[in-house]
């Protein structure tokens, strides 16, 4: 087995005092040489720079960057200058050499004295804040109680594996899974690996250590997705009722919400680019009217970024509801890697949201329905947050899922800036090699945003790409299955004309190569003459709102076909309120919400998807006989109390 070898880790002091700078950074280095710690977590170099700029440049060319020194007596203002460092490396320790009398105020640095000619307790702290962070507590709690190898009498049944391995019938799954994954599966029952519901030691710990990476005041690691974690918030911002306002795009489990809490919500349109079917962010001027519009909402909801990478300007935005006592919550479930390259901020934390929630298995390391909440409410109450998250999170969560939590934001802090720096090298040169094929191009923010959004500072993460097979002789959803069976590549969507692929943490050379290969060998074969493809209807919007969510949703309703015996419209529906959440995949917006009226244009919609070939699924019909149902509320009088609205 080949020797494994410590990370490299870098720490730099920076000084114009030369004789200072290059004594303690010779001392620092001669200590190092000789050794002696124990344990170390890395291999650690120091050097020295002459000012801060140097070191900026350095910090953007350093993804082994940890540790810097400042020297508070030779710089001036290093507030200033913590504060450009961590705009571009927000992970990396800085500690402040100071003088008697000198007391820089800045909470993200840690204080030494300057006149102290112990290099070796400034090392043992170099090495201690490096090995903090590189700590996994849950992660490493988990593992060395797997290695000790201790016989199960609880849950769960499978006992560690022994209920598969020697099974004649299901060892096969027990050998492709492989016996960690079984060992991982533990019970509450093991005390000294915490308890998620009520933490107090190591996943306590490796939360607190999530909210220092992540820019937050309170972290909570979630084993049920983002889903989840948008249900806690707005159960806990709202209560039992409430107003809210809601991206119309956002993902269906705030609809869920919205039922589950009695909120009213306020539905926001979302654009669209209808030559590419991409719904994309709301527009400024909508939130800023909805804002004045609604002075008694509680919680703006917005998506940021979006499934195909749009970003708002969310600093203005939130200040605006703030102003007017909003607290908001914004679902980073696709952006939980912004915070740790400089390319991809500011984040919504740094843009002032009170909740932010992220799928940490979307672009980072850890397994699917792990997720964080990441919390900066200046009203936070914790206790009754708590509270709100313990009914929704299960008393049996796997253990493997909080282990991966753990040791992704482990990665994220160490070297999160290095993976992005390559993941997005990566993208630029899948951009440039698509371009190259002539039948097929990555869109550009410019191609993507609707005209009306053009001045909202509305951003693209590159790591999002979206090809547009506008010019090939075939289908998105023909090369879609082209790249699958020819050439073993799964995609991440698709639209009409589309296919959408993500650049992560996971990407390879070796897969962009074959990316690009397989995308050049199909740009051989397809038709010269490019297809006319008919891009789907747009989205109507979400009408007219006369009934509470979770009173049309668990109220008394009945199934009515969608459309009548000739296949048209089924004109008893009209006027109706509907009772189901009825998303068309894609785009995976609502086109029906519980409570809202049923409009002729809605229907129109739905029956050109259910009887086209668009291969877009509808979600939330029901069947019955051999015909498409919708579900609504036994209520036929118009006269509903209207609780909820549109904007």
């Amino acid at each position: 087995m080949p020797e494994h070898r410590l990370p490299s880790c870098h720490a730099i002091i920076v000084s114009t005092d030369d004789a200072w700078r290059d004594t303690l950074c010779q001392r620092l280095v001669e200590l190092e040489a000789r050794g002696g710690e124990e344990h170390p977590c890395c291999e650690l170099s120091i050097s020295a720079l002459a000012t801060p700029d140097l070191l900026l440049e350095q910090a953007r060319a350093d993804g082994a960057l940890q540790c810097v020194v400042l020297d508070a007596a030779s710089l001036t203002d290093v507030t200033a200058i913590v504060t450009r460092l961590h705009r571009v490396r927000s992970e990396v320790d800085v500690f402040i050499a100071v003088s008697p009398g000198q007391a820089p105020a800045d909470d993200n640095a840690e204080l030494i004295d300057r006149d102290d000619t112990r290099a070796e307790i400034l090392l043992r702290r170099l090495r201690r804040a490096i090995a903090k962070r590189a700590s996994t507590p849950f992660a490493d709690t988990l593992r060395e109680y797997i290695d000790g190898a201790r016989d199960a009498w609880h849950t769960p049944g499978h006992s560690s594996g022994d209920g598969l391995r020697e099974s004649p019938w299901v060892a096969d799954f027990y050998r492709m899974m492989g016996e960690h994954v079984f060992n991982a599966d533990l019970s509450v029952s093991v005390q000294e690996l915490d308890s998620l519901l009520e933490p107090s030691h190591v996943i306590h710990a490796a939360q607190d250590l999530a909210a220092d990476a992540f820019g937050a005041k309170h972290t909570f690691f979630v084993t049920n997705g983002t889903s989840m974690a948008n249900k806690v918030i707005v159960q806990h911002v709202l209560g039992n009722s409430g107003k809210m306002l809601v991206d119309q795009a956002c993902h269906k489990s705030v609809h869920h919400a919205a039922i589950m809490s009695g909120a009213d919500p306020v539905y926001l349109p979302a654009s669209v680019n209808e030559t590419f079917g991409l719904y994309g962010p709301v527009s400024k001027k909508t939130i800023y009217d909805a804002i004045a519009a609604h002075p008694d909402a509680r919680l703006l909801v917005l998506t940021s970024c979006s499934y195909d990478g749009f970003y708002y300007d969310l600093e203005p935005i939130i200040r605006r509801a703030h102003a007017a006592g909003i607290k908001v919550l914004v679902d980073e479930a696709w952006y939980a890697h912004g915070y740790f390259h400089p390319d991809l901020r500011p984040c919504a934390l740094e843009c002032g949201a009170d909740y932010v929630t992220q799928s940490t298995h979307k672009m980072l390391s850890a397994f699917s329905q792990a997720s964080m909440i990441h919390v900066a409410d200046p009203q936070f109450d914790e206790s009754r947050f708590r509270e709100h998250l313990n009914m929704h999170t299960s008393t049996s969560p796997h253990y493997g899922l909080i282990a991966s939590l753990d040791v992704a934001r482990k990665q994220m802090s160490m070297e999160g800036f290095t993976r992005l720096e390559r993941c997005i090298t990566h993208a630029r040169e899948l951009r440039r090699g698509i371009s190259q094929t002539e039948r097929f191009r990555v869109l550009e923010l410019e191609d993507m945003l609707p005209d009306s959004l053009k001045d909202d500072g509305v951003r693209l993460d590159p790591t999002k790409l979206t090809i547009d097979v506008s010019r090939a002789g075939c289908s998105a959803r023909a090369l879609q299955k082209a790249l699958y069976e020819k050439h073993s590549i799964q995609v991440e969507k698709i639209t009409h004309n589309t296919l959408s692929v993500l650049v992560t943490l996971g990407t390879t050379q070796s897969k962009v190569l074959r990316l690009l290969n397989a995308l050049r060998s199909l740009a051989r074969e397809i038709p010269e003459k490019p297809l006319r493809l008919q891009p789907p209807s747009v989205l109507p919007a979400i009408g007219d709102i006369v009934a509470r969510p979770r009173e049309a949703y668990f109220g008394p309703s009945e199934d009515l076909p969608l459309s009548d015996e000739a296949h048209g419209i089924n004109s008893g529906l009209i006027g109706r309120t509907s009772a189901d959440q009825v998303v068309p995949y894609p785009p995976g917006i609502p086109v029906l919400v519980p409570g809202q009226r049923i409009s002729e244009d809605v229907l129109d919609y739905l029956l050109d998807l259910y009887h086209g070939d668009s291969g877009i699924e509808l979600h939330g019909l029901m069947r019955h006989e051999g015909r498409a149902m919708l579900r609504v509320t036994g209520n036929t009088d118009d006269e509903h109390s209207v609780t909820a609205s549109t904007d």
